[in-house]
């Protein structure tokens, strides 16, 4: 008899979801982490990154109002006291986790876990090594940062995005790569962050568009504004170094910086190999591959999350993580990753979901589109905005709304209607005929789709 009926390996948001779905259908249940419970998302991506931008961005509005007079902010962003409260909240945000573990009654156990065979594996922590079964098991490893070797910037100078967190101090100058798994571009969010804190920035993308997931006129509002913060854009960049200075070469030129750090942001690679995958039988060529229903190749082995590859986002860890935990004790579901949201926490956000109008028409769809600028917005108008865009893509046939995005203030809200009305499968006309709140920017949206469905 095994000693559990689910295993998970991993405690970030897609082990924490597979162990409490699996929990909630009576399965009893352990995970293993080799670290903190919460994962790269809570300790050292999604969340600090979050918490970093948000200080940013009340630093950004205070500004705003110091120039009409209503107070007086200071010159200087504080990245010291940002960081600290970054760690704060990161610690209250674990705790729940942790909290919420413990009350599905999951067993939590730290240390290394690694595939002994398809039933069993080994756990490597402070107090030894132990064996343990189970009926099945779901991977959650994650990933695992990825410094990139840059000719003539020594290792030290290279920072990933965990390491910028813990400055206590921002750097003078700084490039940041802005390349990331799939269409992300997580160095976005760094850039700005650095340069509203003080840094000379120079945003680097080995890409030929920055944000390749977007039509041209909304990447054209992101550049307006990261060229506000006097951030410098280089595409199809090449980075060197020599000495104390660091080279950015390409379009539409060659920057440089003196005496400053390179930020590898979004650098990760799926930490696949870390549970011995051969073991078990797992066919793995650096990332496991699973099916709708989060298995492997094995019966009784899923695999959730970043070490499958992908878009890499929290939210698709979360949604895997459920089906697999439900899968794992004998249930029947699939994932629903089509209306995948992705968002940047730049000023202003920028988020997407589904297909550009570009892509759209390359997959032969017929489309009809629809864009409304938010600087006719009320509520946009209140938030500070300067400018903003909400572009609905729709089948001009079925009338189905195969993609949205947006740029402007609370784009991430917009995109969350969006995605759930594609989940849903509700028409442009629906969306158009729908009664919105104002003034809310989600009326953008609304707006958007009565022009698509003219």
């Amino acid at each position: 008899m095994a000693d559990y009926d689910v295993a998970v390996i991993g405690g970030g948001p897609g082990g924490n979801a597979a162990a409490i779905a699996a929990s909630g259908e009576g399965a009893s249940v352990v995970l293993v982490e080799a670290g903190e419970v919460g994962g790269m998302c809570v300790h050292h991506a999604c969340i600090p990154t979050n918490i970093l931008m948000n200080s940013a961005k009340t630093f950004v509005d205070g500004k705003e109002l110091d120039v009409l007079g209503v107070f007086d902010v200071g010159d200087r962003f504080n990245f010291g006291r940002a960081v600290a409260r970054k760690d704060t909240l990161v610690e209250q945000l674990a705790n729940g986790a942790r909290m919420g573990l413990k009350a599905a009654k999951v067993e939590v156990l730290k240390g290394r876990a690694r595939f002994l065979d398809a039933h069993s594996i080994e756990v490597a922590g402070a107090d030894g090594r132990e064996a343990l079964s189970a009926t099945a098991f779901v991977i959650a490893a994650g990933t695992e940062w990825e410094k990139p070797l840059i000719p003539g910037v020594a290792a030290e100078r290279i920072l990933t995005a965990d390491e910028v967190q813990s400055l206590t101090i921002h750097p003078d100058s700084a490039v940041v790569l802005s390349d990331g798994p799939a269409d992300t571009a997580f160095g976005l969010e760094y850039a700005s962050l650095l340069a509203i804190a003080g840094s000379d920035v120079v945003l680097a993308t080995t890409r030929e568009r920055l944000l390749p997931a977007l039509d041209a006129v909304l990447e054209e509002v992101v550049l307006s504004s990261l060229g506000d913060l006097g951030i410098r854009t280089v595409r199809g960049a090449v980075v060197s170094g020599e000495g104390e200075t660091i080279s950015v070469t390409g379009r539409p030129g060659t920057e440089t910086i003196e005496g400053g750090i390179v930020v590898a942001a979004d650098v990760r690679t799926p930490f696949a190999e870390s549970v011995a995958p051969a073991a078990a039988g797992i066919i793995s060529d650096g990332a496991i591959t699973v099916d709708r229903d989060c298995r492997t190749n094995v019966q009784n082995i899923y695999a959730v999350g970043d070490v499958t590859g992908g878009a890499m986002l929290s939210s698709a860890a979360s949604h895997m993580g459920e089906v697999a935990g439900r899968n794992a004790t004998g249930g029947s579901v699939r994932t629903r990753l089509a209306a995948l949201p992705q968002v940047l926490h730049t000023f202003p956000e920028v988020a997407w979901v589904g297909l550009s109008e570009e892509r759209a028409r390359d997959q032969g769809i017929s489309v009809s589109t629809g864009m409304f600028d938010l600087s006719f917005n009320a509520r946009a108008l209140t938030l500070g905005a300067k400018g903003g865009v909400v572009k609905v893509v729709a089948d001009a046939t079925l009338g189905e709304i195969v993609g949205v995005q947006a740029a402007g203030p609370e784009a991430s809200e917009i995109i969350a209607v969006a995605a759930a009305l594609m989940q849903a499968e509700v028409t442009v006309h629906d969306l158009a005929d729908g009664v919105h709140w104002h003034p809310s920017v989600a009326e953008g949206l609304a707006q958007a789709a009565k022009i698509a469905a003219r």
